[in-house]
């Protein structure tokens, strides 16, 4: 999910839905605070994000990151004081930058089962959350390895190699529960090849919304560059669903988005994923 829109989603949504309630309430100022915090089984934690959001008059396009908060996940006994990090883009014409919270020693491993508490002080606020880490998901496999791709002399021969069967990659787990899972497929080539380079521009990543099943086909038209493609089956929670379900709505719902923190807006959630690759691999003529 694009973290812009995520956070202007939340700040807009709620502002319109407490502005439209029968008995009006005080607005928030821009100090109040969203959240969008994850965790993932195995990993360490840097994809902690906050932000300030927007007063009604403010003119700006997005909401401000807030790098001044105390920020702890706890598990059990244990306490972790996370510490915000900037992350500078520079391009021909403009420098962007990002800010997270991580965790900055290796003695914190998020494992199956744990139970997480964060809480965020900020000022005069207090914010808090809980979420527990999903089980891996199970017996997690990709139909193909390579995608071999032949010399396209004409346009049809490029939809024949669309249309064939054995270029589907058919995933395929164990799901008995009906659990909710979403994929990522994503190129991580440093500067990967486009298969066509007569089409305009296309991206390189390909996620899923969110779903219960046991399989899932990628067609060949999702694999557009050249290299190796990961593609990361990760099992959701029901709060991050539920999140994914109400930024859908459009702009004749007015509902505030769900959140799972309490004093603030947003979400604190945990992942699990298993991986395969495929390769997109350009086929040598014989002659």
């Amino acid at each position: 999910m694009n973290k812009k829109l995520f956070f202007l989603y939340l700040t807009i949504t709620f502002f319109l839905s407490v502005s439209c309630e029968d008995t009006l309430k005080p607005v928030p100022d821009e100090n109040l605070i969203v959240v969008r915090a994850y965790i993932y089984a195995g990993q360490p934690v840097k994809d902690i994000i906050l932000m300030s959001t927007l007063a009604l008059d403010d003119e700006s396009t997005e909401p401000t990151p807030v790098d001044s908060a105390e920020v702890i996940l706890s598990r059990g006994n244990e306490n972790f004081t996370l510490e915000p990090v900037y992350a500078y883009d520079t391009t021909e014409t403009d420098t962007t930058f990002s800010l997270t919270y991580h965790y900055p020693d290796s003695d914190l491993i998020v494992g199956v089962g744990d139970t997480f508490q964060l809480e965020i002080n900020y000022m005069d606020q207090k914010l808090t959350s809980q979420t527990i880490v999903p089980a891996k998901p199970d017996s997690f496999s990709a139909s193909i390895d390579t995608l071999w791709v032949p010399e396209f002399k004409r346009n049809r021969d490029y939809i024949n190699w669309i249309v064939a069967d054995s270029n589907r990659i058919k995933l395929d787990w164990d799901n008995p529960n009906e659990l909710y899972h979403y994929l990522l497929m994503d190129n991580v080539e440093t500067d990967p090849n486009p298969l066509e380079k007569q089409a305009p521009p296309r991206w390189k990543r390909f996620v899923s919304q969110p779903f219960a099943d046991t399989s899932y086909t990628i067609l060949p038209t999702v694999v557009t560059h050249f290299g190796r493609h990961d593609i990361v089956l990760f099992h959701v929670q029901t709060d991050y669903v539920l999140l994914y379900q109400s930024s859908g709505q459009d702009s004749r719902d007015l509902n505030e988005p769900y959140s799972n923190i309490k004093g603030g807006l947003g979400m604190f959630t945990a992942f699990n994923s298993d991986t395969a690759s495929v390769y997109l691999v350009k086929k040598e003529n014989s002659n």
